[in-house]
């Protein structure tokens, strides 16, 4: 299956920025907690714990040295490859990727069992994979929410209206691909989960903002997939 590596880990290191070094961020630390082990900071998103299983005897200079192939190699080895991005629909992909590059792998992989309808175990395995394919129109369509709802119908070029209504149904069978709705679908828990969090009145409105985000280049990607096996057809 085509993935979409080269996009997401280019959507995912503008989203995250360069080096930052708060002393209250415990991510910063490498013991993964504040006053935990040495402050180093963290580059494009990399926390300290994370770099710490690459490069031994971490300190502050070492983490602002990193460029974007280690960002490239880490965030692939330590992301990319344990949620099998690669055995996922393009635009899905993204979206789990960059969801769980932000919050953890285990975390997006059990937002997206939850839609799937099978156990929430965090690992991407077979029968994850099989129900993915498997899902029904109606049995992603009751996730989908408002934001979700309108990023699809800006997709698909459609009046906005937020509602699932009938033009819309009749636009993604027009497309003949339900990964729009995959999208839309998990777009939405990721939604939910942020909102859940406890930092949430702080970073809310950044962790929303690239929900939204995330969610238009996953359906853009989604469609140009589509475009070219109709091309190519």
């Amino acid at each position: 299956m085509r993935t979409s590596l080269e996009q997401t880990l280019n959507f995912t290191i503008e989203s995250e920025g360069g080096y930052q070094c708060l002393r209250s961020d415990p991510g910063n630390w490498t013991g993964g907690r504040v006053g935990c082990g040495e402050l180093v900071g963290t580059k494009y998103g990399l926390s300290a714990p994370i770099v710490g299983q690459e490069i031994k005897a971490l300190t502050a200079r070492k983490m602002r040295l990193l460029d974007e192939a280690d960002f490239e190699r880490i965030a692939t080895e330590q992301f990319w490859n344990p949620m099998r991005c690669d055995d996922l629909p393009v635009g899905l992909d993204l979206l789990t990727f960059d969801h769980g590059f932000n919050t953890g792998p285990g975390s997006s992989v059990k937002l997206l069992q939850r839609v799937a309808g099978v156990k929430t175990d965090g690992i991407m395995g077979p029968a994850t994979l099989k129900a993915i394919k498997s899902a029904s129109v109606a049995q992603l369509g009751p996730y989908l929410n408002r934001t979700s709802i309108l990023c699809l119908q800006k997709s698909l070029m459609l009046d906005e209206t937020g509602v699932m209504n009938a033009q819309t149904r009749r636009a993604i069978s027009a497309e003949k691909n339900h990964n729009l709705l995959w999208i839309s679908a998990l777009s939405s828990m990721q939604d939910v989960d942020y909102r859940q969090k406890s930092g949430f009145s702080t970073f809310g409105r950044g962790w929303l903002n690239r929900v939204q985000k995330r969610t238009e280049k996953a359906l853009e990607l989604c469609r140009e997939h589509q475009t070219d096996k109709i091309r190519a057809a």
